[in-house]
């Protein structure tokens, strides 16, 4: 028992250890850049050096997630917590053999997903993260308030430049494909200018769906999602 014991505490400060947890965020950065050198044309003896390495890192994932099991004082706890049966599974998508089959294609996609890992094992990306999921319904609501402007604004659009601009707001669903580009502010003068040539007030109509829009209900999301940071931390 007393062994036992000891064998989980020192399985928990090589956890813990800030080394360790540097090994492996440095692990999940050279896997990303395999995967990423991978996508272009190199040569077989690169091709080889990669293969080697990326068993290598596979192992080593394969040794921390055996290390997290071990240093668990309760085991049962360990697949209750969603990161740790998250970099499991992504642990057990990589052992999986890459073979000249159909599913080479699979399988090398899944493998992708370990750049994911990165989030597990960085504190400050698993709170946003975690704070993403727990502004989710508030994000909606700002969501859903966000698409209620801009069908408004989209039926105006539709009614009123129809005529002008057909291409860009002949029916209500292309208005709003127009509007998502006004939104984004990707040259949205673009599609502004024509009709100011026309009517002189569609500067009206543009600059108050990106006051509104683009600036007061995008920057409310960030709100949001700052507070709910804010008050995880708090707690």
């Amino acid at each position: 028992m007393i062994n036992s014991f000891l064998n989980k505490d020192v399985f928990f400060k090589i956890k813990e250890h800030k080394i360790f947890q540097s090994i492996v965020i440095i692990a999940i950065i050279i896997s990303a850049f395999l995967i990423g050198a991978s996508t272009f044309e190199i040569n077989e003896t690169l091709v080889s050096i990669f293969l080697i390495a990326d068993i290598l890192i596979t192992l080593f994932f394969v040794l921390e997630i055996i290390i997290r099991f071990i240093a668990e004082p309760n085991k049962k706890l360990f697949f209750k917590n969603g990161w740790n049966i998250f970099d499991t599974i992504i642990v057990l998508v990589s052992i999986i053999p890459i073979g000249p089959n159909s599913s080479v294609l699979l399988l090398r996609l899944l493998r992708i997903f370990r750049v994911l890992r990165l989030i597990s094992a960085v504190p400050e990306l698993k709170e946003l993260i975690e704070a993403l999921f727990l502004s989710i319904k508030r994000v909606f609501y700002v969501a859903l308030l966000l698409f209620i402007i801009l069908y408004i604004y989209a039926s105006f659009g539709s009614i009123l430049f129809s005529d002008a601009d057909p291409e860009r707001w002949k029916d209500m669903g292309i208005s709003m494909i127009t509007l998502v580009q006004v939104l984004t502010l990707s040259s949205w003068e673009q599609v502004m200018l024509p009709l100011q040539k026309i009517y002189w007030w569609a500067w009206i109509y543009f600059y108050s769906f990106v006051a509104i829009g683009s600036i007061t209900i995008l920057n409310l999301i960030i709100a949001v999602l700052v507070d709910v940071v804010t008050n995880q931390k708090r707690n």
